[in-house]
């Protein structure tokens, strides 16, 4: 580089750090730990709710309430965490959780913060009471609906004191209540849909009993409507449902809302026998709804009533494409087959019976061999809480589909809300933990900074004006090698070839804040790396999992493979299969530890590692040398131009050295300033790691509690799934002799038509052979 251009480089940089310094020493002042204001929390917080990750937002309005509690939150945003937890608890089926804080809100209903969302929470509130069928909890909703105020300016709480009467069956105060949500408030569609169930429901409390004698106006009313007594009956629900359509649909809940009422109108019409009206029905429910699958086989079942047997068809195909794994999904299949025997597609039939069989009655052999070999209940408790723990484990003892059959079974009776509950206290325990050791693990390391946004920052800008300073001097060395004529004696000639082999390694010094962002991405490139060798390894690791799952599968039942082997054979064979599953085990064992390793190793890369360090020796070293040599060479006779040089650039060297040793000062203060606050949380860490351990403890007292008792009902349900299991085969099984049977049939009216064809036709060569002998006997 020429020395003028280099000198002129050099100035500029330095001449930019002195002006620098001084921002960077008020930053480094100010710079203290910020916390998230308790606003910042809640809006956080209301956008994972409306992500659908309850669990976050669970977290930080939880944070909020506590901030409440120590007097850092105001009343209204406590109000605003209530209830949007109350809401986040609800949708994440904590029902006791989303009662407790429904009822909190409900309580302070008198202070004006909290008034805005009485009706949102006595509508969750109601909305427990129904889903937990707890009689107490709706006594608890029926005392605050009657002590609130009549109405509020959105209509929530006149929709939800008409929930609480709904489920009170006071259907006279409940279409009371409703009937004060205003037009285009947001609870109008609810409202107007729950006004038409509580007229079916009278509906249905109305219907006409056995020898009544109909009134004239009632029975011309029944012939006016083309549809028999049944539509007449629900004339006015229907209505109700058909002016709950008519709605515009102004959100996602609203668009649900007129699905479930077209759902409700052509259950209506089915009861009412009006099978057109109702496929017309359910035809408008939208296939993006959740009532899609539903409505599939709904309609199926009105198709069949028809006698259309091909539409029927095409729903229930529709439905076990769209959703495989629902509990209705071999009932779907077994009415595709039996539509399709009654069109006469004999042989899809056949081949539809086979498939249901083939693929449910292995299931159910493993769901008698679990029943007959498991007496203990509380091996069904474990084995559910494995399965929610460890979904993509290898299940020999229940494939997943009984188990999320068993779920489906006990929907109702909210059995597995223990499991569930375990399940999710045991998986958030082991997230805090992973998340304590990794952040321990950052605190602990020299990359901590990068914990505190407000410590960073500053420090990486320090950094950046440093390895500026540093590379300044580079530039002034290049120029000292463009201008030298000679090495000079052996102290400078060392001293030279020191300072050039550290010049490589400066130029990979960062110093804006991309060249930092690049050095971050290629930590991060690293670990990715490693990362994706073990996910390969992981892959190679599931496919043993299932070749061995297939091996044990065959050696259960070899017959049935068509395979042959001796009873010591399959032993032997039984012997490495176990031994290889076992190996499977460990191989996931020892790549779970390193990938947390691997997490480990991520959370410290970054501001503060061992390649900043090495940037620090590598600068502060390059200094000192090149310091030197500018010293030697202005005082070596040997090189004229070379000493004019060094003579020139030393106010350069002066005036670099005065603001490294400020900006190292600031460097200095913000590493301290990182230490203490790393020490305060790693303190708290360790606290809330104690805290942990006992949650841990307690959740093991109360599991061991649980285990008997809804491990006694988790048999109960598995039985019944092994029965519903056991009438599916059996199902398929008549429906294959009744295809044998249809098609025996089919040949024998084939066989007879065939034989009278042939006598008709004998009996026309009869009388043709008849006439020409008679013909011939009339003849000359």
């Amino acid at each position: 580089m020429d020395p003028v251009d280099a000198k002129n480089l050099a100035q500029k940089a330095i001449g930019d750090a002195e002006r620098r310094t001084d921002e960077v020493s008020q930053a480094a002042t100010r710079a203290r730990p910020r916390t998230v204001s308790a606003p910042e929390r809640v809006a956080a917080g209301d956008i994972m709710l409306r992500t659908r990750n309850y669990e976050r937002a669970i977290q930080l309005f939880s944070q909020v309430l506590e901030l409440r509690r120590q007097g850092k939150a105001t009343e209204d945003e406590a109000a605003d965490a209530d209830m949007l937890i109350t809401e986040s608890y609800f949708r994440d089926r904590q029902l006791h959780s989303a009662r407790r804080h429904a009822r909190a809100v409900l309580e302070a209903s008198s202070r004006p913060a909290y008034s805005a969302y009485c009706g949102r929470a006595l509508s969750r509130l109601v909305d427990v009471a129904i889903r937990t069928e707890d009689p107490k909890v709706l006594a608890e909703a029926v005392h605050h609906a009657a002590r609130l105020n009549a109405s509020d300016g959105s209509g929530s709480l006149a929709y939800a004191r008409g929930k609480v009467w709904f489920a009170a069956h006071d259907y006279a105060r409940a279409r009371e209540a409703l009937g004060l949500v205003a037009s285009g408030s947001p609870y109008t569609h609810q409202a107007q849909y729950l006004l038409g169930v509580l007229l079916t429901k009278e509906a249905a409390a109305a219907a006409p009993v056995a020898g009544r004698t109909i009134p004239a106006g009632e029975a011309e009313a029944n012939r006016g409507s083309g549809h028999g007594g049944q539509t007449s009956r629900y004339a006015a629900a229907i209505e109700q449902f058909k002016r709950v359509t008519r709605l515009p649909v102004d959100s996602t809940e609203h668009r649900h809302v007129i699905a479930l009422a077209w759902m409700a109108i052509g259950r209506l019409y089915y009861e009412a026998e009006s099978y057109l009206e109702a496929a017309d029905a359910y035809a408008r429910v939208d296939r993006s709804s959740p009532e899609f699958p539903t409505m599939l086989q709904e309609l199926a079942w009105v198709y069949a009533q028809l006698g259309d047997h091909s539409r029927a068809q095409r729903s229930l195909e529709v439905l076990s494409i769209t959703h495989p794994d629902t509990l209705s999904l071999a009932d779907g299949s077994l009415l595709r087959a039996d539509l399709m025997l009654r069109s006469g597609q004999f042989d899809k039939a056949l081949t539809l019976y086979r498939s249901v069989r083939r693929r449910f009655d292995p299931i159910r052999e493993q769901v008698q061999h679990f029943l007959k070999t498991s007496a203990d209940p509380a091996v069904y408790y474990d084995e559910l809480v494995a399965d929610r723990l460890e979904p993509d484990r290898a299940r020999a003892p229940l494939p997943s589909l009984v188990i999320e059959w068993a779920r489906q079974e006990a929907e109702d009776d909210h059995v597995f809300g223990v499991v569930d509950d375990v399940a999710r206290s045991r998986d958030l325990i082991d997230q805090s933990r992973t998340l304590l050791r990794e952040l321990d693990a950052l605190l602990s390391s020299p990359a901590r900074a990068k914990a505190f946004e407000e410590v960073k920052r500053p420090l990486e800008t320090t950094l950046g004006l440093l390895n500026q300073i540093g590379k300044a001097e580079l530039a002034l060395a290049r120029g000292m090698d463009d201008i030298l004529s000679s090495e000079g004696g052996a102290e400078l000639r060392a001293t030279r070839r020191e300072r050039r082999a550290l010049m490589k390694r400066m130029d990979w010094l960062p110093t804006t804040p991309g060249d930092f962002l690049s050095r971050e991405a290629a930590g991060e490139q690293q670990w990715n790396e490693v990362s994706q060798h073990l996910q390969q390894l992981t892959v190679e690791v599931d496919r043993l999992n299932a070749i061995t799952n297939a091996l044990k599968q065959l050696l259960m039942d070899p017959g049935k493979q068509g395979v042959s082997l001796d009873l010591s054979i399959r032993q032997r064979l039984q012997a490495e299969v176990d031994a290889n599953h076992a190996d499977v085990r460990t191989y996931r064992d020892r790549i779970a530890k390193l990938r947390h390793v691997i997490q480990l190793g991520r959370a410290q890369v970054g501001l503060g590692d061992q390649r900043y360090v090495d940037d620090a020796e590598t600068r502060t070293r390059f200094l000192q040398v090149f310091g030197r040599e500018v010293a030697l060479t202005a005082s070596s006779p040997g090189d004229p131009a070379a000493a004019a040089y060094a003579e020139t650039i030393r106010p350069l060297l002066v005036r670099a050295d005065t603001v490294t040793r400020r900006l190292n000062s600031v460097r200095e203060r913000l590493e301290r300033l990182a230490v203490e606050m790393a020490t305060k949380l790693r303190n708290k860490i360790w606290h809330e790691s104690a805290a942990l351990d006992g949650y841990a403890s307690e959740l093991d007292a109360l599991d061991s509690e649980a285990r008997l008792l809804v491990g006694q009902a988790a048999v109960e349900h598995f039985a019944r799934v092994g029965g519903r299991l056991r009438d599916i085969v059996l199902r398929a099984d008549v429906g294959i002799v009744q295809q044998a049977w249809e098609v025996r049939e089919e040949q024998r009216g084939r066989v007879r038509a065939l034989q009278r064809e042939r006598a008709r036709e004998e009996q026309n060569l009869n009388d043709e052979l008849r006439e020409v002998l008679d013909d011939a006997e009339v003849a000359p």
